[in-house]
């Protein structure tokens, strides 16, 4: 095949399809337009199904006829004269591709005036091409009409998500530029209907109060550095306010939204004994830096950014942490030197447990406390040693004597669930409770077998729930319970917008939820497993990953809530009576997959006397 120079239509697709990836991306590069225009109002609406209809207006500085005449031709722009300036650029904009792709790939028609034209000038813009122009009434400013998006491009319009998804995805980008433009009015409308406002002010505690709504607002700490080089102000999360992802963490370089993990990891480091592992704090930064240490020519979207003396700004940053946080080094106490809230109580959840079992004979600890670092240490080395326990641990347990029996009886209760419970296997029931290590693992003992079992406790009493709360959601039945005090929870503007498009979804799991005012929802009844309350951080973290769930799979969404609601487990540290631990045992005896926790890490660990005697040298 010989090669062929292509077209310029063809080109300007092609350039097009790489620039504009889905509506988002219009309204990106003509907010960012309006505010290089010096805008101090401006407002975006959209309406019907998404990329049919984006209006954004603006009382930026305008365009006169040249302007206009130039402004779709590629690489065409106001912000650049020579390469040189690439190493001092201001603006948001500055390759001048962004109106000669939306040109290409949708109709545009543009109104618009400077102050110094008598009256103002409406273009109509199709393939690129200017079609028709005159002059026209208008205040100053410019207002775009972007209609029929990839009217032309079949193929990449055939892929864009559902119309909610769509519009999540422009309000994500109108977000994240008003809150790096607190000087700047920004208004977003769907369907004649204000979604967000963000007023001018220059207080900007208030600006983020205003966007992301009073739960965040009241938990940051505003943080000052200025030095001749920097001046940064930032506002980080105390401990109660965390995230199951960074998407809540917003980096402003100059006044552009940029992504940057090194940043965003060298301030986490501060978190990690103060919030959940696997949590992400919430934090605004603000940085002011001279432009020619920054190289935002990088990245296509101009999301990633090249900082020069990025080690500097680091340690700043670092130290700027450090001093938020502990002002006084006593203010936030760790999260793990603080008590776990209890959600749930195991006997009184499970209360089959005969009373035979319940006044089962108590046995003291066998470990002196003198002797637990040493015996941590030999345990350690041992697990160390002895891998191949924890990575094949359900094959260990099916082909082990002691537990055949459970298999067998579980196998029999599929098939007849009202068999008496009392054919589990009563080898691991009736094992000595010899303690709690660490108020974590169960640790059980079977003298006459000389095997002894560790039982993670939160493991296990995450799939004991997760199989209850499947099994109702499958069979129609979710057992619910209203809140004799119902919980306001206060949500940002986007998430208030995600859930009203999933109420079913959360009504099917057992939730009963209504509006409470303009961003805020009131929980009225929720999941029997939640115990007496719901969690702050389960509405947030599922609503974060609705979008991450495929929307045509209903079973599958429900499958992954269950398992984020198992969160309500018992922690580790949480201490259980020994009551409670025979009934945690005996429940998870009962599962159809006992050895396992929903996310696939070991309930059950069994370890033999003679592989703990080989730690001792006593072969």
């Amino acid at each position: 095949m010989s090669i062929i120079l292509l077209d310029e239509a063809t080109i300007a697709k092609i350039a097009a399809g790489e620039i504009i990836e889905n509506p988002a991306s219009i309204v990106k590069e003509l907010l960012e337009n309006s505010i290089d225009a010096k805008a101090k109002n401006i407002i975006v609406e959209v309406r019907g199904n998404i990329g049919s209809y984006i209006r954004i207006t603006d009382d930026g500085i305008g365009m006169d006829k040249d302007d206009l005449n130039l402004a779709f031709l590629r690489h065409s722009t106001s912000k650049l004269k020579t390469a040189e300036d690439l190493h001092n650029i201001v603006s948001l904009g500055f390759r001048g591709e962004a109106l000669a792709s939306i040109s290409h790939i949708s109709k545009i028609e543009v109104l618009t005036k400077t102050k110094d034209d008598l009256s103002g000038t409406r273009a109509e813009i199709e393939d690129g091409k200017i079609v028709k122009m005159n002059s026209i009434g208008l205040p100053v400013g410019t207002t775009f009409y972007v209609k029929d998006v990839f009217y032309n491009m079949p193929v990449r319009k055939k892929y864009l998500k559902l119309d909610n998804t769509e519009f999540n995805y422009i309000y994500e980008v109108v977000q994240k530029i008003a809150l790096g433009n607190p000087d700047i009015s920004i208004k977003l409308i769907r369907d004649n209907k204000v979604i967000l406002n963000s007023s001018a002010t220059d207080n900007l505690k208030n600006h983020i109060f205003s966007i992301l709504g009073r739960e965040v607002a009241s938990n940051l700490i505003e943080g000052n550095f200025s030095s001749n080089s920097y001046k940064i102000k930032s506002f980080i999360s105390d401990n109660k306010l965390y995230r199951s992802n960074r998407y809540h963490q917003y980096i402003y370089i100059n006044g552009r939204y940029v992504k940057n993990l090194d940043i965003s990891k060298e301030i986490e480091k501060h978190y990690y004994s103060l919030i959940p592992l696997n949590r992400y704090p919430v934090f605004l930064l603000y940085i002011d830096i001279d432009p020619i240490l920054v190289d935002v020519n990088v990245h296509p979207k101009k999301h990633e950014v090249k900082l020069s003396k990025e080690n500097n700004i680091l340690a700043i940053l670092s130290d700027l942490v450090d001093e938020t946080l502990y002002p006084n080094r006593s203010i936030i106490n760790p999260i793990k030197e603080e008590p776990k809230e209890r959600n749930i109580n195991i006997f009184e959840m499970f209360k089959e447990v005969d009373s035979e079992q319940n006044t089962q004979n108590k046995t003291e600890n066998f470990i002196y406390n003198n002797s637990i670092e040493e015996f941590e240490s030999k345990t350690n080395a041992f697990f160390e040693e002895q891998k191949h326990i924890y990575n094949n641990t359900n094959n260990t347990c099916e082909n082990n004597e002691d537990f055949k029996n459970i298999n067998s009886s579980l196998e029999n209760s599929n098939t007849n669930n009202n068999e008496d419970s009392s054919k589990i296997d009563c080898d691991l029931l009736n094992t000595r409770l010899v303690g709690i290590l660490f108020k974590t693992f169960i640790i059980l003992e079977n003298y006459s077998k000389g095997r002894c079992y560790l039982i993670d406790q939160h493991a296990a009493h995450e799939r004991i729930l997760y199989e209850k709360f499947k099994e109702q959601f499958e069979n129609s039945e979710v057992l619910s319970q209203i809140l004799i005090t119902p919980e306001i929870i206060e949500l940002s503007v986007e998430e208030k917008e995600k859930l009203e498009n999933n109420y079913e979804l959360f009504k099917s799991l057992g939730f009963e939820i209504e509006e409470f005012g303009e961003n805020s929802i009131v929980i009225r009844q929720v999941p029997m497993i939640f115990g007496h309350g719901v969690r702050y951080d389960f509405i947030h973290d599922t609503i974060d990953s609705l979008d991450k769930i495929k929307q045509s799979s209903y079973e599958v969404d429900s499958y992954k809530i269950m398992k984020k609601a198992c969160k309500a487990a018992v922690k580790a540290g949480d201490e259980l009576s020994d009551m409670e631990v025979q009934a945690l045992i005996k429940s998870l005896l009962e599962c159809k997959n006992p050895y396992t926790c929903p996310h696939g890490r070991p309930t059950i660990i069994e370890l033999k006397s003679l592989e703990i005697e080989k730690l001792f040298l006593r072969e």
